[in-house]
């Protein structure tokens, strides 16, 4: 299972996900919604929209950390992701466990 913790805190946004989701399309679906934030927030940070914090990925674990802060822009595509993540945990929830936190 992927066990992500994800918070935003105003304009500051953290992902941090933990585990192998035990099924190749469960983990390819994880993958594309994370890697997608991951390169939307990478963009930014060039237009200078974003800042980058921490990015860290082991695919031996199945450990992916994003921690930044961004625009409006960057909170839709933070949005987006979770979104995903939800619809994915709803049926499939033996594959993937989001906590959420929102300030």
């Amino acid at each position: 299972m992927t066990k992500i913790y994800a918070e935003q805190d105003g304009d500051r946004f953290l992902i941090n996900a933990d585990g192998h989701a035990g099924d190749v399309e469960a983990c390819n679906f994880i993958n594309g919604a994370l890697y997608s934030f991951a390169g939307y927030v990478h963009n930014a940070e060039i237009e200078q929209r974003a800042v980058i914090f921490a990015f860290e990925t082991s695919k031996d674990d199945g450990h992916m950390l994003i921690h930044c802060t961004g625009d409006e822009r960057v909170e839709a595509a933070f949005e987006a992701a979770i979104i995903g993540i939800r619809q994915l945990e709803k049926v499939r929830p033996k594959a993937v466990e989001l906590d959420l936190r929102e300030e």
